[in-house]
């Protein structure tokens, strides 16, 4: 090794390719698939290959500093690679590219404490030794010239290489993987602005309601709430204590599942005609278009922060609203409570209206958890009963602070449904979340996504409130108690809404509402073709 190393070409090649040493090693033991494991390390040592190249192509001197900023490139991708395996158990692909684009400062941060656990942090360390390493060990004025022969040499090796990637490894080439899913997105995100962000759509024929009884209705989105740790849903802790108090006015729906557990996705397929069959629906219509046609005036009154990268889909959806109001939109680092929602949603009860609909869109008990409530609901702090497959502190704490998350929900809930019960009007209150969090409760893993996909992840609450006006109006609702266990997936959800707030348009479905007399029960498929009952 030593006397390779005098050679100062193969003292260079050996310096970039210290990062694919470290895959390898790391792979071992992180890629379970040797297949995968192969594929990974072939297509890494391809890309390195290319980088060292591109190096001898552009340059006629190579040195400590060309080197070492090349093996902090190199590091850096292979830490997102094992670090992504690590955590997930699969590549990074398009879908989570989307995440990251739809990902704001906020998130990111809360992200990193999430996820940044003690192996992670090993790993981090012992990439970044690499550069450092090839800095303090480069001579100071040691430089490799490029000769003419190299740079034919390399200019044959990107021919190769770039060849390799592109007809067989791209799917395990960050760099193309990024570039090609940031394209998507964007023609994603330009399509949906142009058809969704205008208050009517012209994709869809609405008729307008004309009577001018007072009418008030509320959709209220919650994020990362799964029904594994509610109350209502039979968990064995007291986390719907409100709830519970008025249970005999609520449909508890059973088994309803979101269609994805990443929010881009699933509220592009919750809020607008998206489906498994049809995502980003081309000439699609919303929820908020259609109750704007039918002759709502709407509100999309949100604590999300609007502003990731790029604006995000839900932002999106909301400014077709006739008033949209955002209330987390100041210091990046401020933990903003839900609770800010109920003196607006009291502003917005007091115009004069005759037809509203509202809707809300929580932070809920997305992670970290803790940042989600403040100390007054800090109330679990004792080892669950039922924690079965992670014991440590780490995970009772993780779990304490989502049952806590889910009770202070469950007190921002019940506060707006008083809120519009006080009115005395025709009324209803629709909640749901986007998707759940696993919390240890089926493998041993604390969050969401789509790769490792468990029940928790997709089984959601689906709780409707009605007033004693609307039961009165609407006689079929009396029917609703006996639809309770219909099985049910939220991307029919825009003709559920249609239906329960009477909203007429031609692309209405009966068969597709879970509180139609016609409804019938379709396959409930999510990621590549599974069916979620089986």
């Amino acid at each position: 090794m030593m006397q390779i190393l005098h050679n100062k070409y193969f003292k260079l090649l050996f310096y970039i390719h210290l990062p694919l040493a470290i895959l390898g090693v790391l792979g071992y033991y992180e890629i379970l698939n040797t297949k995968i494991l192969l594929k990974e390390f072939i297509a890494f040592g391809a890309f390195s290959l290319l980088i060292y190249s591109l190096i001898a192509i552009f340059f006629s001197k190579v040195n400590k500093y060309i080197v070492t900023i090349t093996t902090l490139f190199l590091s850096l991708l292979v830490f997102i690679k094992i670090s992504f395996y690590h955590h997930y158990k699969v590549r990074l692909d398009a879908s989570a590219y989307y995440v990251i684009f739809e990902t704001n400062k906020t998130e990111s941060i809360e992200f990193l404490k999430f996820y940044f656990d003690n192996y992670v942090i090993i790993i981090s360390v012992l990439l970044l030794a690499l550069p450092v390493l090839v800095y303090f060990t480069f001579g100071k004025k040691e430089t490799f010239k490029i000769t003419k022969s190299l740079k034919l040499l390399s200019f044959l090796c990107i021919c190769i290489t770039s060849s390799i990637i592109a007809f067989k490894f791209k799917k395990e080439n960050l760099i193309y993987n990024s570039v090609l899913s940031y394209k998507e997105y964007k023609e994603f995100k330009k399509n949906l602005k142009s058809e969704l962000a205008n208050q009517i759509s012209p994709f869809v024929t609405v008729q307008e309601i004309k009577n001018k009884e007072k009418e008030t209705y509320v959709v209220i989105i919650g994020e990362s709430t799964s029904n594994w740790h509610m109350q209502l849903y039979g968990y064995q802790r007291e986390t719907n204590p409100l709830l519970s108090e008025i249970k005999e006015e609520l449909l508890v729906f059973k088994n309803v599942i979101t269609s994805n557990t990443h929010t881009i996705i699933a509220l592009d397929k919750i809020l607008t005609f998206s489906d498994y069959q049809y995502p980003n629906k081309k000439n699609n219509t919303s929820i908020v278009q259609l109750a704007n046609a039918a002759g709502f005036n709407t509100y999309w009154i949100t604590n999300q922060r609007p502003v990731g990268l790029h604006e995000s889909v839900s932002t999106i959806i909301g400014q077709a609203a006739n008033k949209f109001i955002p209330l987390s939109i100041g210091n990046s680092n401020e933990v903003s409570l839900d609770e800010k929602i109920l003196p607006e949603l009291k502003k917005v009860l007091q115009n004069k209206e005759e037809k509203k609909i509202i809707f809300i869109h929580l932070m809920g008990t997305h992670g970290v958890y803790k940042y989600r409530y403040p100390d007054s609901f800090n109330q679990f702090t004792n080892s669950p009963n039922n924690i079965r497959l992670n014991t440590s502190n780490k995970a009772i704490k993780l779990i304490n602070e989502y049952d806590n998350a889910i009770t202070y929900n469950d007190y921002i809930v019940r506060s707006i449904i008083d809120q519009i019960k006080a009115l005395e009007d025709k009324s209803l209150v629709i909640y749901f979340s986007d998707h759940g969090d696993e919390l240890y409760d089926t493998i041993d893993f604390v969050g969401h996504n789509e790769y490792l996909a468990t029940k928790p992840m997709y089984e959601i609450p689906f709780i409707v409130w009605m007033s004693d006006k609307y039961k009165k109006e609407n006689k079929d609702s009396f029917e609703f108690n006996s639809y309770l266990k219909r099985k049910y997936i939220l991307d029919d959800f825009i003709h559920s809404f249609s239906d329960l707030l009477k909203i007429k348009h031609n692309k209405f479905d009966s068969t597709r509402s879970i509180f139609s007399p016609n409804f019938k029960f379709k396959k409930r498929l999510i990621k590549t073709n599974i069916d979620y009952d089986k």
